[in-house]
Formats: C-alpha cells, structure tokens, sequence
C-alpha cells in the first residue's frame, strides 16, 4: 500500500513511501499501522518534525500496476 503524507494547511505533498505490512498473522493491517510506518519513515529521513504530527495528513493509495504506469 502507498502512504501519502501531506502538509495540513497547503496539502503540498511531503513524501509518498510503498509499505509492506501484510503478513500471516496479520493478513489485513489497519490503516494507522501503515500511517505509523510511514511516519516513522518520513521522520527518519527527516521529512517532518516529529513533535509536529497533527500538522500533516496521511492518505493510503493502492499501489499501480505495471499497466497503470505505463498509460
């Protein structure tokens, strides 16, 4: 699944990242567990403020085929 992480205020985009969750004993994440992911991630590659959460916005995207990209 994608995550699109966005400023609160502009919607400008900030920083989009593919995260795997899915696994066998979790067959279906929820939706914070990806947001979580993809925060920590962002703020790993210090992309946002981390004591700053509730000013951005997070939005799953399904990932695009091979197709999808190519049209």
């Amino acid at each position: 699944m994608n995550v699109v992480i966005s400023r609160r205020n502009s919607n400008h985009v900030i920083a989009r990242y593919e995260i795997h969750l899915a696994d066998e004993d979790d067959p279906k994440p929820q939706d914070q567990h990806y947001f979580d992911e993809a925060w920590e991630k962002a703020v790993g590659d210090r992309l946002v403020k981390p004591d700053r959460r509730t000013d951005y916005e997070f939005q799953l995207q399904r990932p695009k085929t091979l197709y999808e990209s190519s049209t």
